[in-house]
C-alpha cells in the first residue's frame, strides 16, 4: 500500500515546510507530496492555497509575492509555537535536500507552472523520482508534451468509467479519486486499463479500511503512520 506523506506529514507539522518533510521522511512514508505554484518573479514555491494568509504570517495571493517576500513569511506558528521560523520552500530545495532521500509528487496547482516545474524535473535529472499530478487536465497534458517519460496523475473528485476512460486516453499512469468514491468494481476497471488508483481525502482513521477493501494501491495521507498502523 503506497504511504504518500501529503504536504509532507501535514498533520504532525505544518504543510509544505521543511519539518513536515522531515517527519514524513522520520514515519517511514513511501513519497511525499507537495503542491507547486508560481511566485510574482517567476520561481517554484511550494505552497497549497491561492494565497499566503492561511499558512503564514502574511497575506494575499502567492503570485503576489516576490521569493524573497515569501521567503521571509512565518511559515510555521500558525501550526504550533514549536515550529515558529519554519520558512516557504522552494521546488529547487525540495529537489535537492529531499528527493535523494524520498520520492516526491508535485501536484500543480497553477497551469503556468507547468512548464518550469517539468524543465526542473529534466535539468535535475529526477524522472524516476518525482510524478506530476493536478485536478486540472491542461497542465498533465502539457507537461506530457513536454515529458512523455513523467508519470502522471489525475485527481478526481469524480470516480467512473469515463474517467478513467479518459485517463488512458491522455496516456497517464494514475488516476487519483477522492477516498470516499473508491468501489472494487472501479478499481478492477482501472487496474484492468493499466492504471495505478491512489486515493486523497482521508481525514478520519477508519477510511484507511477503504483502501484496503477496494483494492486500491494507496493514498496521501497527512498521518502517515494510519496506514502502517492499519496493516499491521
Amino acid at each position: 500500500m503506497l504511504n504518500i506523506a501529503h504536504r509532507g506529514a501535514s498533520g504532525y507539522a505544518p504543510e509544505n515546510t521543511r519539518a513536515a518533510f522531515e517527519r514524513a521522511i522520520e514515519m517511514g512514508a513511501d513519497a511525499i507530496e507537495t503542491d507547486v505554484r508560481l511566485s510574482f518573479d517567476g520561481e517554484l514555491v511550494l505552497v497549497h492555497d491561492h494565497t499566503v494568509t492561511r499558512t503564514t504570517d502574511g497575506h494575499g495571493p502567492v503570485a503576489d509575492h516576490t521569493l524573497a517576500e515569501l521567503r521571509a513569511l512565518d511559515a510555521g506558528s500558525w501550526f504550533a509555537p514549536a515550529f515558529a521560523g519554519e520558512r516557504v520552500v522552494t521546488l529547487e530545495e525540495l529537489i535537492a535536500e529531499f528527493v535523494p532521500r524520498i520520492p516526491a509528487v508535485l501536484e500543480i496547482k497553477d497551469a503556468a507552472a507547468t512548464k518550469p516545474t517539468v524543465a526542473a524535473i529534466a535539468r535535475a535529472g529526477i524522472v524516476d523520482r518525482v510524478q506530476v499530478t493536478s485536478f486540472l487536465w491542461t497542465p498533465l497534458l502539457e507537461a506530457r508534451r513536454l515529458n512523455a517519460g513523467l508519470a502522471l496523475g489525475f485527481l478526481t473528485p469524480e470516480f467512473d468509467a469515463d474517467i478513467i476512460r479518459r485517463c488512458v486516453n491522455r496516456g497517464f499512469t494514475q488516476v487519483c479519486p477522492h477516498i470516499d468514491t473508491l468501489a472494487p468494481g472501479l478499481v478492477d476497471r482501472a487496474h484492468e486499463a493499466g492504471l495505478v488508483v491512489r486515493a486523497w481525502g482521508i481525514s478520519r482513521r477508519e477510511q484507511v479500511a477503504t483502501l484496503f477493501d477496494t483494492g486500491a494501491d494507496g493514498a496521501t495521507v497527512n498521518w502517515p503512520d494510519w496506514i502502517p498502523a492499519y496493516e499491521h
